[in-house]
């Protein structure tokens, strides 16, 4: 931690000097009215981080803040994509979205098994999205993204030890407006048509409508064996938000819908390692790539899979927030959520054009319940504080072929599994900040937990890859446990601060219901002890130059300990899950905005993540460590390690100038510009995963008439067509060979953007 804050404490003398403009008051009313903005100040960032509305110089917690504005011109429309302008936020793609996950400063885990949940927690407009796949949601007509690093359970529901993705949509205005927005792709003829209304429809109610569809009528990657293109995708979604207000009493009703029909997720052969090559590998991987003119390497984006490929989903979600004033300006909230998210997968997981495994299917039916409580004090007080309870309940059924049919060139039939998961956790909490002088704030807030979690498991088959048999087991476990925060916030004026802060993250128990025959014969070593993690941060909020400049920087000290680690098997061809005994994240991170002249807006943040394994004692070995009979017994010491799947250093860059003309047009160019330090994606730290530095530019022309109501540019994305992977791994059956997905090539277009 010493060598970051060199750093920090000189922000933290300037800041002291009273550089910025404003009262040296701590702000507490987040409503009341401030001094106008100079003429080309940088807009107020406002955030819910704390459970109320905030300034974002006023939060104590490491955010990136993403707007609608932002996520548009930069051509993000998925979570999947944040992570292009968001410092620190990593995605681990899969060949079902259950298998994908986030991860934040180096540290997530995706969720592999029905009993597996990721470090990093997504919520959607107050609610927790639940496991695996169910977080992937589009970003369509959303007011913002915060993306919060570092423990957030104290005040964001289960499962944070990492972090958290607040996803909040806009809300119904004031006024009648309509918004819409048309794209086209060229690369992909990918067609992506956005639109809302909103407005009052009467003097105590509001509401509005918004929704979306994308098709795409080519993919990323061409398929000789059939002839046609895959990993494309058909998407839409709909979204209906009401609000009413009278007298104290204010109700927020969101209904929310999307399905997906998706020719995906196919991956490409990425690399060859003759010393582990396996018998499938020599019998019919090599030939078959041979006869295709397949050549594995980082620019192949060719596949040979001869079975399906399809990926659908269906996501409901409703929530209703109802708020009522109490006593002398305080509020009693309550956060009721319902999601239902359904997914079946069919794909050709041999991936090549003979029959070992054609057919697998994966049914999931995930339902999740949530009740939240909150008292908050008023905005005005030297002390704010907020108390509440919470209650999380999730059922997860799952139906899967886990290798196809009995004409198979092996001779195999097919392997079923049946299983159902019960989750359930429950939780008191309490947060307050205490102006304690006129610059200075204390905080903390505990959150006491209870969490149960059940599962059960059936499995018959003869498929090669699995123990033949039937087999049947239940596993319950249960955990008491507690998260919270602590730290001193210094305010020298509104727009500046510095804070030091320590919190304790938990990420509740876990099952390996996944790997070999472990569930059904050593329940004891299926279940996975919970992660927990202390983490330091000394952070600086600073505003410069009458707010034409922004910067926030944080440096941060994280341990966990009994980290859910998840890697490749060799031995038993599929993913696992291990406690890690000790996990060390230290770095940087810096966020910044500034208007440098008229007409001129620049951002971007910058990340250093040292992430490095403390103790971890049994990790799966390498597939030549276990073709050349080198592994050690029990496995390989990765202790002192880094950690894989994390890019040490990653910045983006956005420059966006306009210029208004006398008619009243107004021109603007834009550059992005997001780059990732080289970084090694296997589990098992296999160098044969490793993809190499990489970045990628987009550029983008527009102009706005029509007294700014049309807004029409072209955009070139991935400018310079750099091919890189968001996940190498080893291919399923065929040991010695690597698959990687790959990010999208360069695509170029139009965008047409109207509001009344």
């Amino acid at each position: 931690m010493r060598r970051y804050a060199s750093a920090i404490a000189v922000a933290w003398a300037l800041c002291s000097s009273g550089t910025a403009q404003g009262s040296t008051q701590v702000r507490n009313d987040s409503q009341q009215s401030q001094p106008a903005a100079p003429e080309g100040a940088l807009e107020e960032v406002v955030v819910t981080a704390q459970k109320r509305a905030q300034g974002l110089a006023e939060v104590p917690i490491s955010i990136s803040v993403v707007t609608a504005d932002q996520l548009s011109r930069a051509g993000v429309n998925r979570v999947e994509d944040l992570f292009n302008i968001a410092p620190s936020l990593s995605f681990s793609p899969a060949q079902s979205s259950s298998g994908a996950g986030l991860r934040i400063r180096g540290v997530g885990s995706a969720a592999f098994g029905s009993a597996t949940e990721p470090s990093v927690s997504t919520i959607v407009d107050g609610m927790v999205s639940g496991p695996g796949g169910s977080a992937l949601v589009d970003l369509f007509d959303v007011e913002r993204v915060e993306v919060l690093r570092g423990p957030q359970g104290t005040l964001f529901g289960k499962n944070s030890s990492a972090g958290a993705v607040n996803i909040v949509s806009r809300a119904p205005t004031d006024t009648f407006q309509v918004n819409s927005t048309l794209r086209y792709a060229g690369r992909l003829h990918e067609m992506r048509a956005e639109a809302g209304v909103s407005g009052p429809i009467s003097d105590t109610m509001r509401i509005r409508i918004a929704g979306f569809k994308l098709a795409q009528g080519r993919g990323q990657i061409y398929n000789p064996v059939k002839r046609n293109d895959e990993n494309k995708r058909e998407r839409g979604g709909i979204r209906l938000r009401t609000d009413w207000k009278s007298g104290g009493t204010t109700i927020d009703a969101i209904l929310q819908y999307e399905e997906q029909d998706n020719a995906c997720c196919r991956t490409s052969f990425y690399g060859l390692e003759p010393r582990a090559y396996g018998t499938l590998t020599r019998l019919y991987l090599l030939p078959r790539q041979a006869a295709n003119g397949v050549v594995p390497g980082p620019n192949n984006r060719l596949s040979i899979a001869d079975g399906p490929l399809r990926e659908q989903t269906k996501t409901f979600q409703a929530t209703l927030n109802v708020a009522q004033e109490v006593g002398d300006g305080y509020l009693l909230r309550s956060i009721s959520g319902y999601r239902r998210w359904k997914e079946l997968d069919t794909i050709d997981v041999d991936g090549v054009d003979v029959n070992i495994g054609n057919d697998p299917r994966q049914q999931r039916d995930l339902k999740v319940y949530s009740q939240e409580l909150q008292l908050v004090s008023p905005d005005d007080r030297a002390f704010r504080w907020v108390l509440g309870a919470y209650y999380y309940h999730h059922t997860l059924d799952t139906n899967t072929i886990t290798a196809g049919g009995g004409g198979t060139v092996l001779g195999q039939s097919s392997t079923t599994g049946i299983g159902h998961t019960t989750t359930s956790n429950y939780a008191l909490f309490a947060d307050g900040t205490l102006r304690v002088a006129p610059q200075w704030e204390v905080f903390a807030g505990v959150r006491g937990l209870h969490e149960t979690l059940a599962v059960d498991a059936y499995r018959s088959g003869n498929y090669f890859a699995f123990t033949p048999g039937t087999f049947q087991g239940s596993i319950s476990t249960d955990d008491t446990n507690w998260v919270g925060r602590a730290g001193i916030r210094f305010a020298p004026s509104r727009s500046n601060s510095l804070y030091l802060s320590v919190s304790r993250g938990y990420k509740g128990k876990a099952i390996d219901n996944n790997t070999g025959n472990v569930f059904f014969t050593q329940p004891a070593r299926a279940v996975l002890d919970p992660e927990t993690v202390t983490s330091f941060e000394l952070g600086a909020r600073t505003s410069w130059f009458d707010r034409r400049l922004t910067i926030n920087a944080t440096a941060f000290y994280s341990k966990f300990r009994d980290y859910q680690a998840s890697s490749f098997d060799n031995v038993t061809s599929s993913q696992i899950l291990r406690n890690a005994g000790k996990l060390r994240s230290q770095g940087v991170e810096v966020d910044f905005a500034a208007a440098p002249w008229r007409g001129m807006h620049l951002s971007g943040g910058l990340a250093y993540v040292d992430a490095i394994f403390e103790e971890y004692l049994g990790a799966p070995c390498t597939s030549v460590q276990t073709a050349t009979a080198t592994c050690p017994v029990g496995g390989q010491n990765l202790s002192g390690q880094p950690l894989s799947n994390n890019p040490r250093w990653q910045y983006n860059l956005r420059a966006q100038q306009n210029v208004t003309l006398a008619s009243g047009i107004e021109l603007y160019g834009r550059a992005d510009y997001a780059w990732r330090d080289d970084v090694i994606y296997g589990g098992d730290l296999n160098p044969a995963t490793r993809q190499a530095a990489w970045g990628i530019a987009g550029f983008r022309i527009g102009a706005v008439i029509a007294d700014g109501k049309v807004d029409i540019s072209g955009f070139v994305e991935n400018a310079f067509d750099k091919s890189y992977a968001l996940r190498i791994y080893d291919s399923p059956g065929f040991t010695g060979s690597y698959s990687a997905f790959f990010g999208p090539a360069r695509t170029y277009g139009v965008e047409l953007r109207t509001r009344l």
